[in-house]
């Protein structure tokens, strides 16, 4: 699937285009280009296929994707992207170090019924941090109108 966000001056467009040709498009706030790169990041690294990006190459909507019925019945896959998405993020921002990650991680799924852990090593972290930190680097060099192409 080719995944396609394009940067605007106070809003931002993703587009997700399947094998099929057929188009899912959504219009984003500012920030939510970070939360949708570290989706792509957490499920390329981990080969995650139930995941936001997942979901969506398997025919599913934006819009049921953020339907709190339809979130209510994803996959533990699903629930396991996003919070491995979360806690990117919150490396990144400073608000928690990199060695607390799979701590974090562990201690969330631990919380919630049907998500299984997942064998997560220094490795996938600090792949997956320095793939982040170069497309948000990426992002932030972008004019506005220009577009970020990822392939899932």
């Amino acid at each position: 699937m080719r995944i396609e966000i394009q940067k605007g001056n106070s809003r931002n467009l993703l587009r997700c285009i399947r094998r099929d040709n057929s188009t899912e498009v959504a219009d984003l706030g500012p920030s939510l280009p970070y939360h949708d790169i570290a989706h792509f990041v957490v499920e390329t690294e981990m080969s995650f296929y139930r995941g936001f990006y997942g979901n969506i190459q398997a025919g599913m909507s934006i819009a049921e994707l953020n339907d709190k019925e339809v979130i209510k019945g994803l996959p533990g896959e699903s629930w396991l992207a996003e919070i491995m998405t979360r806690n990117l993020q919150a490396i990144a921002s400073g608000a928690a170090k990199a060695e607390e990650y799979i701590e974090l991680v562990s201690w969330e799924i631990s919380t919630m019924n049907g998500v299984e852990a997942v064998a997560l090593h220094r490795g996938n972290i600090e792949r997956m941090f320095e793939r982040y930190l170069a497309y948000i680097k990426q992002w932030k060099k972008m004019a506005e109108g220009e577009v970020m192409v990822l392939e899932f």
